[in-house]
């Protein structure tokens, strides 16, 4: 993973470089870890993101003991309402850009902010980058709504 995958706003980064399954998986071991409130984290998939890594971000979230909810394909507007309007910790947008052909991954807390590095990207960055990460006890559900 290059220092770049981390922007002041997002994740970003072509699956084969920068963005790996393993650097997805540990992004969402460290959401859920860094999230204040414990509960459900949903997860949108918008236009062109990529299944498999989708997949890994919900895999390292159960692992750290979160429930995950899959709302499947759908666009940014959908993922923050579902965030408000059902009270959930917090929530993941993986998405395609054409335009640099890279993956784009954005982070909600839960009050459906984006997280930035003025307000917790760089603390999820660090958290990614030492892979220090201790299994919950129980693995959280996922729960398809898609």
């Amino acid at each position: 993973m290059s220092e770049e995958t981390f922007t002041a706003y997002d994740i970003r980064g072509k699956v084969t470089e920068g963005v790996s399954l393993e650097v997805a998986w540990n992004i969402g071991k460290a959401l859920a870890d860094w999230l204040s409130t414990y509960g459900v984290v949903a997860v949108v998939r918008g236009n062109g993101g990529n299944e498999a890594l989708t997949h890994a971000l919900v895999e390292g979230m159960t692992l750290q003991g979160r429930d995950v909810l899959d709302a499947g394909a759908g666009d940014k507007s959908s993922l923050l309402e579902r965030i408000k309007h059902d009270g959930l910790s917090g929530g993941i947008f993986v998405a395609h850009d054409t335009q640099d052909d890279v993956c784009v991954i954005e982070l909600y807390d839960e009050n459906a902010q984006l997280i930035s590095a003025e307000n917790g990207l760089n603390t999820i960055a660090e958290l990614v980058h030492a892979g220090n990460f201790v299994p919950a006890a129980t693995k959280g559900e996922l729960t398809s709504i898609a």
